[in-house]
């Protein structure tokens, strides 16, 4: 009897060494990865101890069964104690919200307002704005700035004590760019839509409980708001919430949930919102745009003949169904402004349109 229990433990010592090999050796991932990252491949073959780094960063990230425990772990400190496994990262809010926390990104220094601007800085930046636009408007090309608030601003009763303890300001860089603007009369039209989503947070959920960024509706009300303190620039009427038919569906999946490792989950969920232009007789195309990651669309049955640039981030994402309407022909290019990328295209209008955590 002693002998076989010795057996079977040795046998399962083997079989535990011996599957993560084979998965490695035949490329076989019984789980997809599910980080926001993307993993290390394999090396290019040198004598160097540059090799032997790279090749254990690969080996780090890609042996067998790696996703699998991974998602297993995560599961189960998430699902069962509640518990962020990269609190460096993602953490839990109150009410089952989760909120991005990546403290050497963006995010970390925006929300605890550790990114403000000294004055000489703050001044050269806004200087770059004014020429820019003293530039476009030379060409005949009007400019305007979009900041989309972070989820942690709207949602700032919600956000952990850990996360509200890390604020070492009451003013955040936004406030401070628009306090500067305002102070210096400045003419460049730089919209925010706090003050319009505080608001209509109140009557209905505009941003995703298990991702960074927000719902359709929320998106809508950022792009009516944009639209109505736009238009003598823009001429636009935006549609009203009746013109579109709204469905839910639930998800238990988001970019926060990646971040922890897990792809999806049951013991989370949230009703999200769809919404459908209900009288629809426009005719737009969709094309791949001439630059990596840019988007064309064209609107055949436009009331104008403008051609829009938006230089945009993955908040404008949400926006897009609502912006193509409106524009002869409208330009989706990610990341921040590229002269050269103006110049090639000749547009009417350029937006910067980014969530305010990569202002």
């Amino acid at each position: 009897m002693r002998g076989t229990i010795q057996n079977i433990f040795i046998g399962l010592t083997l079989i535990t060494l011996t599957i993560p090999s084979l998965l490695t050796l035949f490329d076989i991932k019984l789980i997809e990865n599910c980080e926001k990252r993307e993993l290390h491949t394999f090396p290019s073959f040198s004598f160097c101890e540059k090799f032997i780094d790279d090749f254990e960063n690969y080996f780090d990230d890609n042996f067998g069964l790696r996703n699998s425990m991974i998602t297993w772990g995560s599961s189960i400190k998430v699902n069962l104690f509640k518990s962020s496994v990269h609190p460096q990262n993602v953490k839990f809010g109150k009410s089952g919200w989760l909120f991005y926390n990546k403290i050497d990104g963006g995010i970390f220094n925006s929300y605890t307002h550790q990114n403000l601007l000294p004055n000489k800085e703050l001044d050269s930046l806004v200087e770059v704005w004014e020429n820019r636009k003293i530039n476009l408007e030379s060409k005949g090309i009007k400019y305007i700035m979009a900041v989309w608030p972070n989820k942690s601003t709207i949602y700032a009763e919600l956000i952990p004590l850990t996360m509200q303890a890390q604020i070492r300001d009451t003013v955040s860089k936004t406030n401070q760019v628009l306090n500067y603007l305002h102070s210096s009369k400045s003419s460049i039209p730089f919209i925010t839509v706090r003050t319009n989503l505080l608001e209509e947070k109140k009557k209905t959920k505009i941003y995703r409980k298990l991702d960074t960024h927000w719902n359709e509706i929320g998106a809508y009300y950022a792009y009516k708001c944009f639209m109505e303190e736009t238009t003598d620039i823009l001429g636009v009427v935006p549609y009203n919430l009746d013109d579109f038919s709204i469905s839910y569906h639930n998800e238990s999946k988001g970019d926060l949930l990646s971040m922890l490792g897990i792809c999806e989950t049951n013991s989370f969920s949230e009703t999200n919102p769809t919404l459908q232009l209900t009288d629809n007789k426009l005719t737009i195309t969709k094309s791949e745009g001439p630059y990596e990651n840019s988007l064309l669309f064209k609107n055949e049955k436009c009331e104008n003949s403008l051609k829009v640039l938006i230089f945009r981030d993955s908040f404008t994402d949400a926006l897009i169904p609502f912006f193509k309407n409106h524009f002869y022909e409208t330009h989706f290019v990610w990341f921040d402004y590229q002269n050269h990328i103006v110049e090639s295209i000749k547009p009417d209008i350029v937006i910067t349109s980014f969530v305010e955590r990569n202002l």
